[in-house]
This record gives structure tokens, sequence and C-alpha cells, in this order.
């Protein structure tokens, strides 16, 4: 018998919710086959079944939470029962099991890391920063009640803010069912966006710029460019042009491409460009990101950002098309807003915002024209990026998409 678990995939994934079965109890499958998906905070985990033989008993329904560690579903391989020898764990031998990511290597040791409480044994003193101790202190919260996402366990000043945030939350919204309120399970997605748009709030005190660009030469250029996309069987959005703006002002501005770490008092400037666009899907917001985008030029931009795009629609992403990004767009524009105030995708530094190109009258060496607009909002953390350095790198991105022989020359 095989007891085929939920592996610990590591990036703080430990948890998920079942959302497909392909096969039932009685079903006789083949090894590969994909069992089950399984939503995470990231990404929709195909599991594909370890051993081939016939599933003897299903211990999770759709819609049920699993956690690393738990048995998923029993498989009868033909084999001797793998028992787990809860009295004598000190005893217990690794498993190879099959994880999101195909097979991983388990052990109840990584199970019990995950489990485990961030307390030092031999002090009984969770383990948190100064800072974390700080807030728990003056907020009067118990800070042994608070997980922490640090070095082995330890609580960050992120981990109280949060917990606060949640515990008001609790406090506020506890409503009582009844035939006048309608009950909408959030899925993990939403769940995990929400998490991120608070830890963005809480940590950031940002600051927005607004300001729009004249595109006539844009819209020309990309227009006559088209012709020898569709040649090469290439989208060519506007998001590449203003992508490969980015890149050469990240180049020459490199503060906005890095990170910031308030308790150590450093500023890490990130060597690669790993560049963040926010794709609009069914199930909530995601953020794919184009490694080591430094030195695309625009055809191969707008072919990644086609390619990710497509991928996250249908929840295809993996994890690390997600992870490290480094700067961050969103286009309000994708759905006919001209402005909007951006986010800052944490723990970035800063976000451009992008809106829909319109037809307005400007004025050109005095005299009244029709030209196309393109309105941009940029995010920045002001913590470490003051307003003047904000905008001279929006004015350089303003410059690049004014002329845009700039981008292809650069």
């Amino acid at each position: 018998m095989y007891l085929f678990k939920f592996a610990d995939i590591g990036e703080g994934i430990h948890e998920g919710t079942i959302l497909k079965w392909n096969f039932k109890e009685g079903d006789k499958v083949k090894e590969g086959d994909t069992l089950v998906i399984v939503e995470t905070d990231k990404v929709n985990a195909e599991l594909p079944s370890p051993v081939t033989g016939t599933i003897v008993k299903i211990n999770f329904n759709v819609g049920d939470d699993l956690h690393v560690g738990d048995v998923i579903v029993e498989i009868d391989d033909g084999k001797e029962s793998k028992k787990e020898k809860s009295s004598e764990p000190q005893e217990e031998k690794k498993e190879k099991g099959a994880g999101v990511v195909g097979e991983i290597e388990v052990s109840d040791e990584i199970i019990e890391t995950v489990k485990e409480e961030n307390i030092n044994e031999e002090t009984k003193k969770v383990l948190a920063s100064p800072i974390a101790r700080k807030i728990a202190a003056t907020e009067n919260i118990d800070i042994n009640e608070i997980i922490g996402t640090g070095p082995q366990g330890r609580v960050l000043k992120t981990d109280v803010v949060n917990y606060q945030k949640e515990t008001e939350f609790a406090i506020t919204e506890d409503h009582q069912v009844s035939d006048e309120i309608e009950v909408i399970k959030v899925s993990r997605l939403r769940r995990a966006i929400s998490k991120a748009m608070t830890t963005s709030k809480a940590m950031i005190p940002d600051t927005v710029l607004f300001d729009e660009v004249n595109v006539d030469k844009l819209v020309e250029f990309r227009n006559e460019a088209k012709l020898l996309a569709l040649k090469e069987d290439i989208k060519l959005t506007y998001m590449a042009f203003i992508s490969k703006a980015v890149l050469i002002a990240l180049k020459e501005f490199p503060i906005f491409n890095s990170s910031y770490d308030a308790e150590k008092g450093e500023v890490y400037l990130k060597k690669q460009i790993n560049l963040g666009f926010a794709v609009d899907t069914p199930d909530g917001l995601i953020v794919p990101n184009i490694k080591n985008a430094n030195d695309l030029a625009i055809f191969p931009l707008a072919t990644k950002i086609d390619y990710l795009a497509t991928k996250t629609i249908e929840r295809k992403l993996s994890l690390s098309e997600q992870q490290n990004g480094t700067f961050s767009i969103t286009n309000f524009g994708s759905i006919g807003i001209p402005f909007g105030v951006p986010i800052i995708n944490y723990p970035e530094v800063a976000i451009l915002g992008i809106g829909r190109i319109n037809k307005k009258p400007i004025v050109v060496d005095d005299s009244i024209k029709i030209g196309y607009m393109l309105p941009l909002s940029l995010g920045v953390d002001h913590r470490i990026i003051d307003g003047a350095d904000a905008g001279r790198f929006l004015n350089k991105i303003k410059e690049l998409l004014n002329n845009p022989t700039l981008l292809v020359l650069s």
C-alpha cells in the first residue's frame, strides 16, 4: 500500500485546496497519471501518481484544505504497506513522493519543521527580532501566538503587523450567517493576494507620481513594426515598448531595481532585472516575471510577454516564473481605465502603472492638435526613493516612449 502525501515544495507553500479529482476509489492508475489538481497560494498544481496500482481510499474531497504531510490518497501498488511509526518518529525513514513540481524527497523531519512552534526549547523563548518584540509589547500582542516567517521560525516585524491586521479584521467582520447574507468562500489565490496587498500597505510608505506622455511617434512606429512582427508570428503590443523603456531606465536608475531591509538599514541593488507584469485572470491578479530581461530587444520581450500571459491565464505558471521579481508594471489600460494608483509588489520598491492611450487635444508649438496620450503612474517606496528621483525616472521613460527610435538603438 502506498500512502501518497502532500509534499513540502518549499517557498512558504505548506497548504493547498483540492480543486479536482481525476480518479475515484476503485480506479486503476498508472505512474505519472495526474491524480488530483491542488490550488496553492501561487499555482494550480497537478499531482501525478508516484506508483501504478488501484485507488483504495481518497482522504480529501473537492474543496478540502490540505497541509504538508497529509495523506491525500492510499494506492494499492501490490507492495507491503508503509505504515507510519508515530510512537518512534526518530526512526522514520525518508520516502519518495510526488510533489507539485514532480518527484520530491519527502521526510517527516520536514513535516515536523512546518508544524513545530517557533520557540527555543532550552529557553522557552520565542525567536523574534527586537523591533517585532517592541511592536508586540506596544500593541499588547502575545508574541507566542504569532507564527514567524523568518529563519528558524523567527518572528519578524511583518509577522506582527500581519497578525494585528488579521486579528482586527476577524473582530470587525464577525458576521452571523442568515438569509440576508450570502457567504462566499474566498479562493486560496484571493487570500494570497489579500495578504500581499496588506503586507505592502503595512510595510511601505509609498508615494505616487502621475503624468502623461505624447506617443504619436510610438503609435506610428508600432504600426510599421507590426508588419515585421506578423512575419515572425509575434504579437506586438505596446507593453513590449513600455517594458523596454522601463528596462533602459532601470539601468540608469538602479535604486528602482532593489529591495530594502529596514531592520538592517540596507538596500540591495539587483544586478539582474526580473521584470514583472500584472495579468488579469478569472481567479485574480497574478504577476509573472521575465527573468534576466535586462538586454532583451523588443521582439523577444513581446514573445516572452505573450507566452507568460497565456500561461498565467491558463494557470499553468511554474513557481519560478512568479518568484524573485525586481520591478513590476500594471496595465490599467487593458480594461479601459486611464489612471490608477498601483500598489507596490513588496519587497520591490517601485511599480509603474500604465493607462489607456487616448486621443485628446494637446498644445504643440503654441498650436492645438489632437495627439495620442499615454497616462503613467509611478509608485515608489518613499523610505529610500525621493520624489525628485522618482520624477527623473519617470521623465526618462517619457523621453524613450516619445522617441521610440531610442528604444531600438539602446
